[in-house]
């Protein structure tokens, strides 16, 4: 277990079995209130670039906010080729690309698809930034529907823990750069 991974929102339903299961062959750091992290203070974001910056793999899941927007770009601010990190990996929402009509129909929270399509644009540019050489490996998997839904949604086709794992698996294992990817079941 000598390759180390942090993960944001290791408590939420999907954090916990990425979690749970990267512990079992990393070591892992989990990022949350219940470890001491408050994702909308700026002193603990910058403790969390600092701790990310000393692992092979950043895990951006928690959704609070800006904070996965901010992570990035305070990470892109304090990288160097020296670092042992390489890869950061956000979970962002394949609900930016979905038609607004389909949205309204479903009742999606707008300042959560505001949050989501920030991730979006900031992963783009960072992803984007330099073709070539020496860089930190951006990559937003944008997922539709986590977990059951319930009400005038269930039935839905949902995207589990075992799909965000396989799909992570991919890109941590992948030699190519990775910038996007877009899961969902059907």
């Amino acid at each position: 277990m000598d390759r180390k991974i942090i993960i944001t929102g290791h408590t939420s339903p999907m954090g916990k079995g990425v979690y749970d299961h990267y512990s079992k062959t990393y070591n892992c750091l989990g990022i949350s209130r219940n470890t001491g992290y408050d994702l909308t203070k700026s002193e603990d974001q910058d403790r969390v670039v600092s701790e990310a910056l000393t692992s092979d793999i950043f895990l951006n899941i928690a959704h609070v906010g800006t904070a996965q927007s901010t992570l990035l770009m305070k990470l892109k601010q304090r990288w160097s080729p020296e670092a042992p990190l390489k890869k950061v990996i956000t979970v962002g929402s394949l609900a930016t690309k979905v038609p607004q009509k389909l949205l309204d129909q479903v009742g999606i929270d707008k300042k959560y698809l505001r949050d989501k399509h920030h991730i979006d644009a900031v992963s783009n540019v960072l992803a984007n930034e330099k073709p070539f050489g020496a860089q930190l490996q951006y990559s937003l998997v944008r997922v539709l529907n986590y977990g059951e839904k319930t009400g005038t949604r269930e039935g839905e086709p949902s995207c589990t823990a075992q799909d965000i794992i396989r799909t992570v698996d991919y890109i941590i294992n992948e030699p190519m750069y990775v910038g996007v990817m877009d899961i969902r079941r059907f």
